[in-house]
């Protein structure tokens, strides 16, 4: 579940696009959430002692939902995580 955004290269793509300000400012929480959890999800060294992961899981799927909310309201949300350089579809 390893997911990681660049959250200050989208606010700058962001800066120069006609996203509303709030619709913005909640795609960037959006991300920065899911950047925490990832952290949060990703294996330690000793599994036994992680409690809570199906809870934070869970959390962690209603944000990827919210995501997907925010970037089929606005498709140009989807193309600002992109690493520099995509040049796939």
């Amino acid at each position: 579940m390893m997911e990681f955004f660049d959250v200050e290269a989208v606010r700058a793509r962001l800066a120069e696009l006609d996203v509303p300000a709030d619709m913005a400012m909640a795609y960037l929480q959006v991300l920065t959430n899911l950047n925490a959890m990832s952290v949060l999800l990703s294996p330690s060294v000793n599994l036994d002692d992680e409690g809570g992961q199906e809870d934070l899981q869970q959390l962690w799927q209603r944000h990827q939902e919210r995501r997907a909310t925010l970037e089929a309201q606005y498709p140009v949300l989807s193309v600002v995580t992109r690493p520099a350089g995509w040049s796939k579809n």
